[in-house]
């Protein structure tokens, strides 16, 4: 094979692996999951959305690269509920509108989101419900 064609072979499959890993930032809950997994003990940011919604199809690349940017932070999961295949999470959480964006924390509901929809102000909004959420309590003897 010429050099040229395994290079080209070689980016595809760089870019493949790079599509693969991103998708598995943004965490998919389901009703299956949804209660068992937001109890670890980290602060849950979720989006729940319908795949029809003009306002979630514009928060969803802003959604992805958030999940990207906090993938590897302990305190803090960004995930996604599609309230038309998880109908039975969505009524239990109330979902009135879409999106809806929410934090969860040891099961429960914490804080609806209101505030912008850029990176920043939700990365600064995840990152400090989560410091908010997981400070240690120290207790002096």
């Amino acid at each position: 094979m010429a050099p040229a064609k395994v290079a080209a072979v070689l980016l595809l499959a760089l870019l493949s692996l790079a599509a693969v890993a991103q998708g598995e930032a943004l965490l998919k809950l389901t009703d299956a999951d949804f209660d068992t997994k937001v109890t670890d003990g980290r602060a849950w940011f979720i989006e729940f959305y319908a795949p029809w919604c003009g306002h979630c199809k514009k928060l969803a690349p802003t959604w992805e690269e958030l999940a990207e940017k906090l993938v590897d932070h302990e305190n803090v999961a960004i995930a996604s509920v599609d309230c038309t295949a998880n109908q039975a999470v969505c009524k239990k959480a109330d979902i009135k509108g879409y999106p809806t964006l929410v934090v969860y924390y040891n099961g429960d509901a914490y804080k609806t989101y209101q505030g912008a929809r850029s990176i920043e102000a939700l990365e600064e909004y995840a990152v400090k419900t989560a410091a908010e959420l997981n400070q240690e309590v120290v207790v002096e003897e």
